[in-house]
């Protein structure tokens, strides 16, 4: 994917609280709170997340913890580190990902979460 990188949170920085935004954000820094996204949220090498993230798409190269629903996909990199309950219909995980993630997955239906039995 070759989105435009919109925002980009460098390693040193911290951020706490809700973040929104369409496109494509990198975090290397470390971010706490909830991020909803029409968009994709790359989390670089040195990036850290404890959040409940509600994205487009999400690659981890860094590490995440918390609750995610991915629109699209969600792609594991071989440094990534990934724990919590993760929702998606598709999802890549590369050699050496760390994964401790409860997956729910399978395409939207409109009336309920991923996964959910059609009726």
């Amino acid at each position: 994917m070759k989105a435009e990188l919109q925002t980009f949170l460098d390693s040193g920085t911290s951020f706490e609280g809700k973040i929104s935004f369409t496109g494509s954000v990198r975090i290397d820094g470390h971010f706490r709170g909830t991020a909803n996204a029409d968009g994709t949220l790359i989390v670089g090498e040195s990036g850290t997340i404890d959040a409940k993230l509600d994205v487009r798409c999400l690659i981890v190269r860094g590490s995440v913890v918390g609750d995610v629903t991915a629109k699209e996909r969600v792609e594991v990199g071989p440094q990534g580190r990934l724990d919590g309950v993760v929702r998606t219909p598709r999802i890549r995980i590369d050699d050496g990902a760390r994964i401790t993630a409860r997956i729910e997955m399978g395409e939207p239906t409109g009336g309920g979460p991923i996964g959910a039995p059609r009726r």
